[in-house]
């Protein structure tokens, strides 16, 4: 083995003249012996800090990822119909932020698609019943199997009125999905409620007479304007008007204004036979009746209400409603008083 030695020589001078030198010989072995152990310290830590710096990244790694391919695999099931499927929220990074907004939307999905089949399924069902009904009459006008001209008429007025409801039906479904999808124009401008509501009386007072019962407006001077549609703000009252005339048998309707500094009141009550406290939620839901047992009786699409809070809200206004069983029910809806260029 060749050895390594670092020399060193001076010359030795005596009055300018050279007598002798000195030279040293040490051995280096020990040294180099020390680097080459340094060099491979330095490269076994090289390498292990590659080696847990590449364990550390896939231990990352698969923590972001793990995560990432549940959502992957929730959100596959929910493309093919599993709605159920949810994904655990583990932290309150924006990993866990993706999780919850993943989870809420299979639930608005789920919901979305209740909502979708109750829909079809009112649809099928409301239309069924007149049709029905259309059917069996037109073949009784057919096979002429009534006995008196009287009773010819009543079915051909059956027959009218089955044909009216289901137009009735289509329309307020046609216009109800408009809105939903914001699609419905609205002509918005400084209105006065007060005109709005006497034309809603005007044309609603004949059924109120037709039952025997009262209608009254209770009317404030200075009323101020409010921003909206006067058409669609007559169309809401004489709804909430015609559907207290449907449910109230014997009494009154009463319609009053009032306001203070920001917003007008309309409150429309009646001494009907009132509203379940267990139905209130549900009221201004498509196709809810409250007496569903006696829906013909009464009339109605079931859209009414629902068309009612959608064009409210539509006008930036709100709607509540309260009601005791046997003795009526009140609809309050606020708008915001118009202020010109302010609005």
């Amino acid at each position: 083995m060749e050895r390594r030695f670092l020399s060193v020589g001076r010359p030795i001078f005596a009055k300018n003249r050279f007598i002798g030198g000195i030279f040293v010989l040490a051995s280096i072995d020990d040294i180099y012996q020390s680097i080459e152990l340094v060099r491979n310290l330095t490269i076994l830590a090289d390498i292990g800090a590659i080696l847990l710096a590449l364990g550390f990244t896939f231990i990352v790694s698969r923590k972001l990822a793990n995560p990432l391919l549940e959502m992957e695999r929730a959100t596959r099931k929910m493309a093919k119909g599993d709605l159920n499927t949810k994904v655990s929220v583990e932290t309150k990074d924006e990993t866990g932020s993706l999780a919850k907004a993943i989870n809420d939307l299979a639930v608005e999905l789920y919901r979305y698609r209740s909502n979708q089949r109750e829909f079809f399924s009112n649809i099928s069902h409301e239309l069924r019943t007149p049709l029905t009904y259309l059917e069996g009459y037109a073949r009784a006008l057919k096979n002429k199997q009534y006995q008196t001209e009287d009773e010819k008429e009543m079915y051909i007025q059956i027959i009218e009125q089955e044909a009216n409801r289901m137009s009735k039906l289509v329309n307020d479904l046609f216009e109800l999905a408009k809105m939903e999808e914001g699609k419905l124009p609205l002509h918005l401008e400084e209105i006065d409620l007060i005109e709005v509501i006497e034309n809603a009386i005007a044309k609603t007072k004949m059924k109120a007479k037709e039952k025997g019962l009262q209608l009254y407006f209770h009317n404030i001077y200075q009323l101020p304007s409010i921003y909206a549609d006067g058409l669609r703000m007559e169309q809401i009252v004489i709804n909430l008007i015609e559907n207290a005339i449907r449910y109230t048998e014997k009494g009154f309707i009463k319609i009053e204004l009032s306001n203070d500094q920001d917003k007008v009141k309309i409150l429309i009550e009646d001494t009907g036979i009132g509203i379940p406290k267990k139905d209130l939620l549900f009221l201004f839901e498509r196709f809810y009746r409250v007496e569903k047992s006696r829906s013909r009786e009464f009339g109605g699409t079931g859209l009414g209400l629902a068309i009612v809070k959608q064009l409210v809200e539509l006008q930036n206004g709100t709607i509540h409603v309260s009601s005791e069983v046997g003795k009526g029910t009140n609809f309050e809806l606020t708008f915001p008083i118009y202020k010109g260029d302010a609005q």
